[in-house]
């Protein structure tokens, strides 16, 4: 009887343990455990805002690990409250979904509290983000990086052959048959046609032009079908079919490239011109030839805009807490100090990116002619943010292009039509509308 007895304790004890095992965070007392990815922005910027926290932080320890999968590595932590970090920085991804399942922390406190100079978190937020990390009422994100995207061009060549910068999309389409006779073999775009979506960058900005902000807003509310028929979707894709769909305006092969590919045909002399955003000049910081110049352009604007000067940062990476996380407090007072000027500046000065936060980063010191030249276009836009609160956006139901997908590829290969891609989606939209209500329990 004892042996059996005893049997059962062990079990008893075993399977307490395992349990506890299960939802162990991982983390210990006064060692705030910050995962990351570590991509293009690299790791220099939190390794210093590390130092900083920590000297005002005596007897704390901050830990940090980075991972280009970090956002895919990171999902299956926070859902099963396993080895969980107390702060995660994630790329773009339906954190809505973790928030409404209850595994991420109420950030209500933190968006109430003081970062300095008597400005909460919420006050010190660019007025149109402060609801990006809002849901079901309350906050549990913060956004992350801002961003600055569009067409990146080849500033010392422009110089060289006395090529005007386009304002307007006639304009740009010009430039494209000017550089193709006077370039000497140079083609006016390269792009990564395995991650087409990169056009995203400018079609979003054209469409945002005709639209307003208003019109794009409405848009991403996903009230009814109808707004799959705006005009100014149809109008920016047919933008991108004129300049892309003459597939002359692109290098050979573009169809088989990925950005990294790609971004060596730019900066090496064989294009012009690429969509693209801020972090580009980070992300190949190490293989940029001696001499190089290049630079942001505003996107020129299409005839009929609404609102010209559009910037489409791609808001979308985000910070998040995890409920269960062991130093819940050490990171809300981490993610306030991220928020103070000093720390602004100095992210901005280490990535060459914004954040979305009220600060002026052209007055840092020492940034590079294009990072300079993508600020300015970010302090004098005005910004999409294209942020949806529906549960049927959270459920990837509806998007941007909900049949096509990103349809750059298929247009450029005259395999479709900018026309088709519009009347397709809404049609797409149409038949499948009361499934996606009732999938969502919205009907």
């Amino acid at each position: 009887m004892k042996k059996v007895y005893l049997t059962i304790v062990i079990t008893i004890v075993s399977l307490v343990l395992m349990a506890c095992d299960i939802t162990d965070s991982g983390g210990q007392e006064n060692v705030l455990r910050i995962d990351f990815v570590e991509a293009g922005l690299g790791r220099e910027w939190l390794v210093q805002l590390k130092e900083k926290f920590e000297a005002k932080n005596p007897g704390v320890t901050v830990k940090l690990e980075g991972n280009p999968n970090m956002t895919a590595n990171a999902g299956p932590k926070i859902e099963n409250n396993r080895d969980i970090a107390d702060i995660y920085f994630l790329l773009e991804t339906n954190w809505q979904r973790w928030a409404t399942a209850g595994y991420l922390a109420n950030l209500d406190d933190l968006y109430a509290s003081e970062v300095e100079d008597g400005l909460t978190m919420e006050e010190k937020m660019v007025d149109e983000v402060i609801d990006f990390g809002k849901i079901n009422g309350s906050y549990y994100a913060i956004p992350w990086n801002d961003g600055v995207t569009g067409i990146v061009y080849n500033a010392g060549m422009f110089e060289e052959n006395n090529w005007e910068v386009p304002e307007t999309f006639d304009e740009l389409l010009a430039l494209a048959e000017t550089i193709k006779e006077e370039g000497r073999g140079v083609k006016p775009f390269t792009w990564p046609g395995q991650y087409s979506a990169y056009w995203n960058f400018v079609v979003y900005n054209w469409w945002a032009q005709i639209e307003g902000l208003d019109g794009m807003k409405e848009f991403y509310e996903f009230g009814s079908p109808e707004v799959f028929k705006q005009e100014g979707k149809l109008k920016a894709l047919q933008a991108f079919e004129l300049l892309i769909g003459d597939q002359s305006n692109s290098m050979n092969g573009v169809n088989g490239l990925i950005h990294t590919n790609s971004q060596m045909y730019f900066i090496n002399g064989i294009a012009a011109m690429i969509p693209n955003g801020i972090w580009i000049e980070s992300e190949m910081q190490h293989v940029i030839p001696e001499g190089f110049k290049m630079k942001m352009m505003q996107t020129p604007t299409l005839e009929g805009a609404k609102e010209p000067l559009i910037n489409n940062p791609q808001l979308g990476d985000f910070i998040v807490v995890p409920k269960h996380a062991k130093n819940l407090e050490l990171a809300k007072d981490f993610l306030r100090m991220m928020a103070t000027d000093e720390a602004l500046m100095l992210y901005t000065k280490l990535t060459g990116t914004p954040r979305p936060f009220k600060y002026d980063p052209t007055q840092i010191e020492g940034l590079s002619e294009f990072v300079l030249s993508a600020l300015e276009i970010w302090k004098n836009s005005k910004p999409l943010y294209a942020i949806s609160k529906n549960p049927m956006y959270f459920a990837n139901d509806l998007n941007t292009f909900p049949r096509s997908g990103a349809p750059y590829g298929e247009i450029y290969l005259g395999d479709t039509t900018a026309e088709e891609v519009w009347q397709k989606d809404y049609e797409y939209v149409v038949s499948r509308w009361d499934e996606f209500l009732k999938n969502n329990n919205m009907n």
